[in-house]
């Protein structure tokens, strides 16, 4: 290397660590202070912020997604999360030898799927009453690697249902099922799952062998892409008491994976137009799926038509100039904002963003972020999803608010992510970085803080262009433990 280039190349390594050291102080001060709570304006309306749409209308939402272009459709799945909470009530039952809390697993067992493979190991007919003095072996086996390992494998690869002909299918499998019914025979479909960095090869071959048996039962070709929680979003830690940055034995800083909101990076490389976004245990069997894909395919239709008219309005402005009249009525009827006074430049930038529509549910006490619009910094409000640790509940106001909203958020989102000329847009750009949040978690039985990034539906989308439209409480069928799929909309 020559002085020239060995100058150079100081240069760039002495800039890069004072971008470290930046970036460290200000998580460091993130760490001490947290982030400031989001300021609710007013709870979004049904009939307002809210879409209701009539059946009429559904029907030709749902035909505009039919008979439009999908050939950019990804079905994105976060599945990067462990089963351990799933089933961190079996995991304490048999630690501790006290069943009482987890009793419903033997008295009903026949109605989960994976009953068979339990029975059939530790030899028990199908019905029978399961003795006290086998309930550890039940739980050994339905929870560690002598057995099923459900609580060291991700929830994709737990058997969620079971089907008149004895087979059984996972969560991962529930989805390419559901993914044939938005495509014609003959289309390339394409799942993207998000998987732990540690099963990442295992599941590469059993997804790839699902796409192959899938797709010739189907007659349709399953392109399966995976990618991994990138580790350069894993953020450092402090000890709660003293403030200083938590040490791993090789002096390295100990760094967290820090949640959902990092897929904003994997979301971000996708070669993609349209985008379905699915928690990965939001799934039902075959019999309960036409509702789910009716609403999923009218959600799609809306995005299509609605970005649509935001392109039309973005290309005549680049040939004849912005009609402002066509700007503001678009924008008052979608956006729900007034850009009356706004310069041409500034309504071209908003209508010129990441679109996404976002199903909501009526509230009936499942824990979700709710529809809320929101103050910006500059005064104007936003419409957002917000989560309850976002709000300041020593507020009477805002927690009344909070309370009152009537819908929230199942993650079931559609998502338009190229602009008006087909180029993708930088994902990265349109977070909030002031949505973060501070958990407090324990490192070597000392308590710690950690950072987790804004949320992939939260911060993560924050200057989006959104529009809420609600669907029906049916299409909400998440698994959180193993006893939720004793809910009717899984047997």
């Amino acid at each position: 290397m020559n002085p020239a280039q060995n100058s150079a190349h100081q240069a760039a390594t002495d800039s890069e660590t004072n971008l470290l050291e930046s970036e460290l102080r200000e998580q460091h001060r993130q760490l001490c202070e947290g982030f400031p709570f989001v300021k609710i304006v007013r709870n979004c309306a049904l009939g307002k912020e809210i879409v209701k749409l009539s059946p009429a209308v559904q029907a030709h939402y749902r035909s505009a997604f039919e008979h439009g272009d999908r050939r950019g459709l990804v079905h994105f799945v976060p599945a990067s999360g462990a089963a351990s909470r799933m089933f961190k009530d079996l995991v304490s039952a048999l630690d501790s030898g006290d069943y009482r809390a987890v009793e419903t697993l033997f008295d009903e067992l026949d109605d989960f799927a994976f009953a068979p493979l339990v029975q059939a190991k530790l030899g028990l007919a199908s019905g029978e009453q399961i003795p006290v003095n086998r309930y550890a072996d039940v739980l050994r086996f339905v929870l560690y690697e002598e057995g099923l390992g459900y609580a060291l494998i991700p929830k994709g690869s737990i058997h969620f249902h079971r089907y008149t002909d004895g087979s059984m299918r996972t969560a991962f499998e529930e989805h390419f099922h559901e993914s044939v019914r938005y495509s014609h025979k003959g289309e390339e479909i394409r799942l993207h799952f998000t998987v732990p960095a540690e099963q990442e090869e295992s599941l590469r071959t059993f997804l790839a062998g699902k796409a192959d048996e899938l797709g010739s039962r189907y007659g349709v070709t399953f392109r399966v892409e995976q990618s991994i929680q990138n580790p350069e979003t894993d953020t450092p830690a402090c000890y709660d008491d003293s403030l200083e940055w938590v040490y791993l034995s090789s002096n390295d800083r100990l760094r967290r994976p820090a949640g959902h909101g990092a897929l904003i990076d994997n979301l971000n490389k996708l070669d993609a137009d349209l985008v379905f976004v699915k928690n990965i245990d939001n799934v039902v069997p075959d019999s309960r799926k036409d509702i789910i894909v009716d609403w999923r395919k009218v959600l799609g239709g809306v995005l299509i038509e609605v970005r649509a008219g935001a392109f039309s309005i973005l290309r005549e402005a680049d040939t004849k100039g912005l009609d402002r009249a066509k700007a503001t009525e678009f924008s008052r009827k979608w956006l729900h904002i007034d850009v009356d006074t706004w310069t041409d430049r500034a309504i071209i930038d908003h209508l010129n963003r990441p679109w996404r529509v976002c199903g909501m549910v009526k509230n009936e006490g499942e824990p979700g972020g709710g529809p809320f619009a929101v103050f910006e910094k500059d005064g104007s409000w936003s419409l957002q999803i917000v989560e309850k640790a976002q709000v300041d509940l020593d507020d009477p106001n805002q927690k009344a608010l909070l309370e009152a909203a009537t819908h929230f958020n199942p993650v079931d989102l559609v998502l338009g992510i190229r602009d008006y000329i087909g180029k993708a847009f930088d994902l990265r750009k349109y977070r909030n970085p002031d949505t973060g949040m501070r958990v407090f978690k324990t490192h070597e039985g000392r308590p710690i803080r950690a950072l987790e990034l804004p949320g992939l539906w939260n911060g993560s989308m924050h200057y989006w262009n959104t529009i809420f439209v609600e669907v029906p409480i049916e299409t909400f069928n998440p698994v959180k433990t193993v006893f939720d799929l004793l809910r009717e909309a899984h047997q």
